[in-house]
């Protein structure tokens, strides 16, 4: 374990235990999300992501999100199972900062993923970022990523997205626009297209991607602070 893990952990559980100190535990929201994608030129390569999330507040400033998900990967038969825990700080109404930890298991393959993030809100306008270190038993690479969502009228919301994962071994990289729409007050429903990158060994393979799914808030803030962080969802297909 190296000083940016060690350092990322070290504030997550500062989060949780000035948190534990400041009051009573109240759920403060959470979501069931259901998700699809596949490659538009080859649908065989395809994935489904089931993810469920729970945010605990402790305080007006203290709150803890427990993640965890599954993934599967139709083609290849492969699947992934996560678990995720963030410490946040709500610094204002506006903006908050997180340290999280993501355990992932792909197959036997473990991933230990430690990082730091933080979103912000001004009128329409909702914006996250994070940057994270991965420790496999292959070695350490950098996770990280960054979202922008304006909510328009009629329920319609319109996501912009990059994430990166990179290695000594190679980089993978996915690009998404996200339509979705409130068809409920707790029912979200999304349809995204986008492009997924992988550079290994001197090859450079770009392939768009479409996706759809749903997702059920619950909670006095409808959903969760942060988005989960793991390796398995940047992946449309396998």
């Amino acid at each position: 374990m190296n000083f940016s893990q060690i350092s990322s952990l070290a504030l997550a559980a500062s989060f949780a235990m000035g948190a534990t100190t400041a009051g009573a535990v109240e759920v403060t929201g959470g979501s069931v999300g259901l998700s699809y994608s596949a490659f538009a030129e080859d649908t065989d390569f395809s994935h489904w992501g089931l993810e469920g999330a729970m945010e605990l507040g402790f305080s007006r400033d203290f709150s803890l999100q427990i993640d965890a998900a599954y993934h599967d990967f139709d083609f290849t038969d492969i699947d992934s199972t996560l678990l995720g825990l963030h410490g946040i700080y709500h610094l204002n109404d506006a903006t908050s900062l997180g340290a999280f930890y993501t355990f992932e298991d792909v197959e036997g393959a473990e991933a230990d993923i430690f990082g730091i993030e933080v979103g912000y809100e001004v009128q329409e306008w909702e914006f996250e970022g994070y940057i994270a270190n991965v420790d496999t038993d292959l070695g350490d690479g950098t996770l990280g990523g960054i979202k922008a969502r304006y909510e328009m009228q009629e329920g319609f919301g319109l996501t912009g997205s990059y994430d990166v994962a990179d290695d000594d071994t190679g980089d993978l990289s996915r690009f998404a626009i996200r339509l979705d729409r409130d068809v409920s007050v707790n029912t979200n429903l999304f349809l995204e297209v986008g492009s997924a990158k992988a550079e290994a060994g001197g090859v450079d393979i770009s392939e768009p991607f479409v996706g759809l799914g749903g997702e059920i808030n619950f909670g006095a803030d409808r959903g969760t602070t942060f988005d989960q962080r793991g390796l398995a969802r940047l992946i449309p297909g396998l």
